[in-house]
């Protein structure tokens, strides 16, 4: 849990993460850092009309896991339209560079087949 006077920390390289509209970033790696709401929601308003659905994330073991910038907790290493990412259940999803980007287009390439 992060407390008022603590800030969270990018997995990747440790700098601090800041807010950059509906995410929080890291300036020095570009990573992202959302919530699972926030990215349903971004992935919704990539169709039209907006429609919510659940998004097909796979486990994915054979990768080392990263700290959680929330609670600090290892997450689970899963595949999100084959792309790597790393969420923790409670607080959020972490994108490295580019890869919330590539979520949502694949994301809008499956609905536009």
């Amino acid at each position: 849990m992060v407390y008022r006077d603590d800030h969270e920390r990018c997995p990747r390289c440790g700098d601090e993460l800041v807010d950059a509209g509906s995410v929080r970033a890291c300036t020095a790696c570009r990573g992202m850092w959302a919530t699972q709401e926030v990215l349903v929601e971004m992935a919704a308003n990539m169709r039209s009309p907006p429609q919510r659905m659940p998004l097909p994330c796979v486990p994915d073991p054979s990768r080392q896991p990263l700290a959680c910038p929330t609670c600090q907790e290892p997450m689970g290493t899963w595949k999100l339209h084959s792309i790597e990412i790393d969420r923790c259940e409670r607080d959020g999803i972490w994108f490295d560079r580019d890869e919330l980007e590539r979520v949502l287009f694949a994301s809008f390439q499956n609905v536009a087949r």
